[in-house]
């Protein structure tokens, strides 16, 4: 028995993927939620008899027959959840489908589908979506192959061009793509159909792509056998009068509603007996359908609803298996081995890390391992409690944590604002990545501040002629920072090497401060010095650097203004005269 074959739609947020599916199921999916954003995964249904209806005049003209029994789509929002759609030794989709918005191009998420597509092996499409927005577009048939027959030179020539960028940028990802009606092989080009999801432009064309695809080289993956039915946990979610329910997608096997469903959790392998398999009905969507149908038996692929007891504990991206009760051990071991194949290796310092889902999970973490991030702990689940404290209990960058598409529990949030734990939270691995390493840099400047602050910093200045306010004990005199930085507390000494006394304090306008950089006019206090003995007004002094200032200085070199570096050479070449063994 053949099954139909399992379509995922990813793409970046607004390129348009429901708005894609919605045209073909002729649904308002998108104009119910927030922002017309995808808010959770979902899967649709397309029999074959509206496939054969929108693809129309296409059939007769290519003299073909649709043999599958129709698709299933699955419809991801716009970041990596396409990974959480995992089996052992792959993902369960058969083929992907990317949206990119003419537009735009390749965008961040888009990078991160690519990947993810490229590390499953998992064949794919792209369907370049807005077409009609191009200057000048006319609007003809639904078909792209005749449509484009009535477009202008200048318009044809400005789709090509368009198309030749992208495949430029798909070069970069090792990629050979080519507009669908010019490729010479569709198992080693990737196929380029330009559409308009919200006219329908191009669909047919699309819907035929995918078709063909899927009958002429996926047959063998298509074929459904026998036995434990298996599936992957879309969400765990909670239903009025059913409790906690999981929505998942058979891939194969049989599953009835007098056996046993085996699920993966946080903690390894449970199992419970089925209380019912409902079913959206076709054409609907199983995220919006409010009304299920109740199925004694399912066969893939599917998008099913499972009613059982005791599965608060399952965790979305889990594997599933539905068997008799003799093939419970051998369902239970299957699910473990996935689990275990899911396994991360952590280490015993390093960030927290959180998703919804146990693929955005190896998403994450492998492009973690990538950048080199150590992580003491890797989770499904909202970001909770203990999970800030594990986090506060690091040192520096590793006291953050990484939230991947998942929420926070109101415990966590409290503990956040005192904790000094850093919290990243996005739908997109890129923006997590970005932002952390932003805030790294930050921090090292924080620290080098610290460090700066706690060091003399190289500085010349200039005694200000008739500003002696107090010539001993200690002198007081108005001064101008020619270069670099002067602060309390540093040394001072003159032009031959000699020292003078010390700044004790640093005054701008009656107010102590902390520094003067270069251009400010200031009152030193210099203790151990006197006017008209060891300073005199006009005089250019110097900081008297340590060899350990000078050290630490060298260490945070590019931290110092231009300024500070000449100065801090001219007092080098100074001291070295004096005394070549000062730095040590």
């Amino acid at each position: 028995m053949s099954r139909q074959p399992i379509l995922s739609v990813l793409g970046h947020v607004n390129a348009g993927k429901t708005t894609l599916l919605d045209h073909i199921r002729e649904s308002k999916i998108t104009e119910g939620e927030a922002g017309q954003i995808t808010q959770m995964i979902g899967a649709s249904e397309i029999p074959i008899e509206v496939m054969e209806d929108v693809c129309g005049g296409l059939l007769d003209r290519l003299d073909t027959d649709i043999t599958v029994p129709g698709l299933m789509f699955i419809d991801t929002p716009g970041h990596a959840a396409f990974s959480s759609l995992r089996k052992r030794g792959g993902s369960i989709s058969d083929i992907a489908i990317l949206v990119i918005d003419i537009e735009e191009g390749i965008q961040p998420q888009t990078k991160e589908a690519i990947s993810i597509l490229k590390e499953s092996g998992t064949p794919f499409v792209i369907a370049l979506n807005k077409v009609d927005k191009l200057n000048g577009w006319r609007k003809e048939s639904e078909y792209f192959t005749e449509t484009i027959q009535k477009q202008s030179d200048r318009v044809s020539q400005e789709l090509d061009s368009r198309i030749y960028d992208l495949m430029g940028e798909m070069d970069d990802y090792d990629i050979v793509a080519r507009r669908f009606d010019r490729v010479d092989s569709f198992q080693e080009n990737v196929a380029v159909v330009p559409i308009s999801a919200e006219t329908g432009l191009g669909i047919p064309e699309l819907l035929m792509v995918v078709t063909g695809l899927s009958q002429n080289y996926l047959s063998d993956r298509l074929e459904v056998s026998e036995g434990i039915g298996k599936g992957t946990v879309l969400e765990v979610t909670q239903e009025k009068g059913m409790g906690t329910t999981i929505d998942i997608i058979l891939y194969d096997g049989i599953a009835r509603d007098d056996q046993t469903v085996v699920y993966g959790t946080s903690e390894g392998v449970d199992s419970t007996e089925v209380r019912a398999l409902l079913k959206p009905r076709p054409m609907t969507e199983i995220r919006a359908e409010k009304e299920y149908t109740e199925v004694e038996k399912v066969e893939p692929a599917s998008g099913i609803k499972i009613s059982a007891k005791d599965l608060d504990e399952a965790i979305s991206g889990a594997p599933v298996r539905i068997a008799d009760e003799e093939l419970i051990e051998k369902a239970r071991k299957q699910v473990r081995e996935e689990l275990e194949s899911a396994e991360f290796e952590t280490t015993p310092h390093g960030i927290v890390l959180k998703a919804d889902s146990l693929g955005s999970l190896e998403a994450v973490m492998d492009e973690l391992q990538d950048q080199d991030i150590k992580v003491q702990k890797a989770a499904v689940g909202p970001v909770n409690k203990n999970d800030i404290v594990k986090a506060r209990d690091e040192e520096d960058e590793l006291r953050s944590v990484f939230v991947f598409n998942e929420g926070i529990t109101e415990q966590a949030k409290d503990l956040i604002q005192e904790s000094g734990v850093q919290v990243f939270r996005s739908q997109v691995i890129y923006e997590i990545l970005e932002d952390y390493e932003e805030w790294k840099e930050s921090l090292k400047q924080e620290k080098k501040e610290e460090r700066l602050g706690d060091v003399s910093r190289p500085a010349e200045i200039r005694i200000m002629p008739d500003h002696v306010f107090r010539s001993s004990d200690p002198a007081v005199v108005g001064t101008k920072v020619v270069k670099g930085v002067l602060n309390p507390g540093a040394s001072i000494m003159n032009a031959e090497g000699e020292t003078v006394g010390t700044a004790k304090s640093v005054q701008e306008q009656n107010e102590s401060v902390d520094s003067a950089p270069k251009g400010s006019e200031v009152a030193v206090s210099i203790s151990g010095a006197t006017v008209g003995r060891d300073i005199e007004e006009g005089q250019t002094l110097l900081v008297d650097l340590e060899g350990d200032d000078y050290r630490t200085l060298r260490d945070l070199e590019e931290s110092l203004s231009e300024g500070e570096k000449e100065v801090m050479q001219e007092i080098v070449e100074i001291k070295d005269e004096k005394n070549p063994h000062w730095k040590l």
